[in-house]
């Protein structure tokens, strides 16, 4: 009975174009991955298109001594089929795609051993942990019955699912302590890879298992992924990636300034990886949108979607002529949607409520038909007082606020606020803020404002009490699982300067929120702060 490993791979990849052809040691990444899996003298061969563009993959191959086939570009299971003729039916057929270079003879065979000695005919990878290891073994009997039988678009582009539903389907579990992303997929994936390999001695030799945790120390480790139950409009879950660092340097305690534009990217792909639903920009917040459009055109758009905000309207008058108030709405939509790549974003908002009412209304009109037009699935604004929040609340049009709320602010939950929220289960709330700018988690050296009303020194012991008293990590674990524990929080957004913040931020996000017992003794411990503490727009600051 004969193996033959066959990759498929081809240069029009739509997240990464030609990836096949990008230089890992010395060699395309197809030929590596060729090389890899015949470490143990298996008879492997590259699949190909026999399309013009697809010639340098063919040509690099041929260079290289691994055997090679071309078929058509839009029937990869016709693909299979005709790179098997010369094997008989009972003959193996192990299917591997180029752009991932783990897999190696070693690995191959283990898997052909587990299905022969099963009795199947198909076996597949089956990992939950680990992104870039798929495998899939089959008969070449079945697979030219697939080929013969199966009309579907979706059955030949993946060829093996119609063998799938005509087998048990069986799996091949693999674990993993870490999750690891090894696959090259983006160009940041492309990075990690060359990371991995830069100081290998051998590339095409070392085991599949030593490679994977190199993946994994150079940067492919993934966080946990936070569970996501939330159902709403845009299926927001309880995490929101603040970008406003992305494109400025914010915060007082951002002391490593704007990430650069791989790290941009890098963090982008973690909080998917760990659970982020959704990044929440703004037009006004530098080059954010364009550098989380760069991500979201190679591949990111899968897996995430964004909020963002149009631009601050003070130019518009309450009472402009309604033209204007429209076109200074889509232009600013317009200019938004071309940073980021996209033709539409989960959420559109107002910098500030006020906005809502410029134009005599036809600010909010033309948001309204933005959301009509499928430009947009929610609208809203964001807000800064309860006063705020009210009004929005009453008007039908508002599906998604973003308000400040901190242990200290309790102004969100006066009964009339909470009756009002109540009322409108359908409106996505995401508070922002949570740490107060840094007040609640800086410590002794981020001063407080001068007419705070509260004795700093108190706050920070009794936060230090909580802490101890509910088994929390520190209280950046507390502020966070504070405003989480509020059943009308959607989201909390947390911003980012670095990728070992948001690895921090994907742990503490898999941390449960406090219970209302938890949130009561939160509020006996420390007090509610003034306004003028709770609102920085009021802070004093000595000088």
């Amino acid at each position: 009975m004969s193996v033959r490993v066959i990759l498929q791979s081809r240069m029009s990849s739509s997240r990464l174009p030609g990836k096949a052809m990008l230089n890992l040691a010395g060699r395309p990444v197809v030929v590596l991955a060729a090389q890899r899996a015949a470490s143990t003298g298996l008879d492997v061969m590259v699949a190909t298109s026999d399309q013009p563009e697809d010639d340098p993959i063919a040509d690099a191959v041929d260079a290289a001594g691994v055997r090679l086939f071309r078929g058509s570009l839009d029937d990869p299971l016709r693909r299979f089929a005709g790179a098997t003729e010369d094997l008989g039916d009972d003959d193996l057929v192990v299917r591997l795609t180029a752009d991932n270079i783990v897999p190696d003879g070693l690995f191959v065979e283990d898997l052909v051993r587990t299905m022969r000695a099963s009795g199947e005919a198909y076996i597949r990878v089956a990992v939950e942990t680990i992104y870039g290891v798929g495998a899939e073994v089959f008969t070449v009997g079945l697979l030219r019955a697939a080929d013969a039988e199966a009309t579907e678009d979706y059955d030949r582009e993946h060829v093996t699912p119609w063998i799938r539903r005509r087998t048990n389907d069986m799996t091949h579990p693999l674990t993993s302590e870490r999750r690891i992303r090894c696959t090259i997929d983006t160009l940041t994936d492309y990075t990690v890879a060359c990371t991995v390999v830069r100081d290998l001695e051998d590339p095409t030799t070392v085991p599949w298992d030593q490679m994977l945790a190199a993946f994994g120390d150079a940067g492919g480790a993934l966080p946990d992924r936070v569970r996501v139950t939330a159902e709403n409009a845009i299926g927001q879950g309880p995490w929101l990636l603040g970008a406003v660092q992305l494109g400025v340097s914010y915060g007082a305690a951002n002391t490593t300034g704007r990430p650069v534009g791989s790290q941009a990217s890098r963090m982008l792909q973690l909080a998917a990886a760990g659970g982020v639903t959704h990044v929440d920009t703004a037009r006004a917040y530098g080059d954010s949108e364009a550098r989380i459009g760069q991500s979201l055109a190679h591949g990111l758009s899968e897996r995430i979607g964004v909020v963002t905000k149009i631009r601050p309207l003070d130019d518009v008058p309450d009472d402009a002529p309604a033209a204007w108030a429209s076109a200074a709405v889509e232009s600013s939509v317009a200019e938004s949607l071309r940073q980021l790549r996209s033709s539409r974003v989960s959420a559109l908002l107002l910098h500030r409520w006020a906005d809502w009412k410029r134009g005599g209304g036809a600010v909010a009109d033309r948001l309204a038909r933005l959301r009509d037009e499928r430009i947009t699935t929610a609208i809203g604004a964001s807000l800064s007082t309860p006063d705020e929040l009210l009004e929005a609340l009453a008007d039908d049009r508002v599906g998604y606020v973003q308000l400040p709320f901190n242990a200290l602010d309790r102004r969100w939950l006066a009964p009339q606020v909470q009756d009002a929220l109540a009322a409108r289960p359908d409106v996505i709330v995401t508070v922002r803020s949570v740490f107060l700018q840094g007040l609640l988690v800086g410590g002794d050296s981020v001063p407080w404002p001068a007419n705070a009303g509260l004795d700093a020194s108190e706050v920070r012991a009794g936060i230090a009490r909580l802490v101890d008293e509910l088994g929390r990590q520190g209280p950046v674990d507390l502020c966070v699982a504070y405003a989480r524990g509020h059943a009308f929080v959607t989201s909390v957004v947390l911003g980012a300067e670095t990728v070992e913040q948001v690895r921090g931020q994907a742990e503490l996000m898999s941390r449960p929120p406090l219970t209302a017992d938890e949130i009561a003794r939160v509020h006996e411990v420390l007090p509610a702060g003034p306004e003028t503490l709770v609102d920085p727009s009021r802070w004093t600051m000595a000088s």
